[in-house]
């Protein structure tokens, strides 16, 4: 397959370079968007504030980069209104959802009618290192600073240094899939389900889920 120069690559020394990419694929938009529907991937709000203000998106694509040192990335489409922010703010934190926050996952995506900044006044929020909003009780907060952005066609590619990390207890994992939300118990909430099944059988009632 052909490649063609069509996207730029913002170094962190302030430099674009042209990156090669190759020419359009052979499989339809829809057929690649019904096969990506099933990968299960984490929800995160990923949220930054400063000169720019508060911005956040919900977002699935996102990733480890390196463990040493540790950095994370993330993808935002051009058109967000929070794109501009998260690159200008040059601070970021990707804060992993439990089950408990689908109503953040459903806000932070625009589902709502919730302005930037209005978005904030639900859940509970506080800072690390960065100033970026730290979710209070994700499962995982990764604050960051911005160290690339990488631009891919209709999206930012933005890679972070991670500054400070947080999480709490093993929960109920919050995923996306098949365009629904899901859950997953980690080990620990297996465990916690598992016993209490052996005890209602051994109460005499019926096993059930819980709600």
């Amino acid at each position: 397959m052909a490649a063609q120069k069509g996207a730029l690559a913002h170094c962190a020394d302030g430099r674009d370079e042209p990156v090669e990419v190759c020419a359009e694929p052979a499989i339809k938009k829809s057929r690649f968007r019904e096969a990506m529907s099933r990968v299960a991937a984490a929800v995160h709000n990923v949220t930054t504030d400063g000169p720019a203000g508060l911005g956040g998106i919900t977002a699935t694509s996102v990733a480890s980069v390196t463990l040493e040192p540790p950095m994370m990335l993330f993808c935002i489409a051009k058109t967000s209104p929070s794109a501009v922010r998260m690159i200008t703010n040059g601070v970021f934190c990707i804060n992993t959802l439990v089950a408990s926050q689908e109503s953040l996952a459903n806000i932070f995506a625009g589902r709502t009618r919730h302005h930037l900044h209005e978005r904030f006044t639900w859940g509970e929020w506080t800072k690390l290192v960065t100033g970026a909003p730290v979710l209070r009780r994700a499962g995982a907060a990764f604050d960051c600073c911005r160290t690339e952005v990488k631009e891919i066609r209709t999206h930012f590619v933005v890679i972070g240094a991670v500054k400070a990390v947080e999480y709490g207890p093993q929960s109920c994992n919050f995923i996306y899939v098949s365009r629904g939300y899901g859950r997953i118990r980690g080990q620990e909430g297996q465990r916690r389900h598992s016993a209490a099944v052996r005890f209602r059988a051994r109460a005499g009632e019926s096993p059930r889920e819980p709600n």
